[in-house]
């Protein structure tokens, strides 16, 4: 049987990682169905360099580099690089306007996966499927 597999944004990522009431019962279940072993989430390059960066901002609730060693040992987590061919995706999701959100959903859209996010721009350009 083939695990499931996610794409993460910034703040879906953070929230989990920081047991935040924001994170949704339905992204919720994906990190959990990791956690069991039956999923995976994907976490662009692009999404931990805003997780380091929102972390910053917020006063540093979490251990940056702490977290980091502990997504890449719990096998849960898989790393999407930003490569050209990512970049190259970004014309076909012209309808998402910001670069960071696109560039986020272009991961999802190459893997054919789900993208845990509550961003509507993402959502309503049904570009590429969202659980929230």
């Amino acid at each position: 049987m083939a695990l499931q597999r996610y794409v993460t944004d910034t703040h879906t990522l953070f929230w989990y990682l920081t047991a935040s009431p924001k994170l949704s019962p339905t992204a919720l279940r994906a990190f959990r169905e990791a956690e069991q072993g039956y999923a995976t989430i994907i976490v662009p390059t692009l999404v931990l360099a805003e997780l380091y960066f929102l972390n910053e901002k917020l006063q540093q609730p979490l251990d940056f580099a702490l977290e980091y060693q502990k997504m890449a040992q719990s096998g849960l987590f898989e790393f999407a690089t930003l490569d050209a061919a990512l970049v190259l995706l970004l014309p076909k999701l012209s309808t998402i306007p910001e670069m960071h959100d696109r560039l986020i959903a272009a991961v999802a859209y190459r893997e054919q996966v789900p993208l845990l996010t509550r961003d509507d721009s993402i959502r309503q350009s049904g570009l590429v499927a969202v659980c929230w």
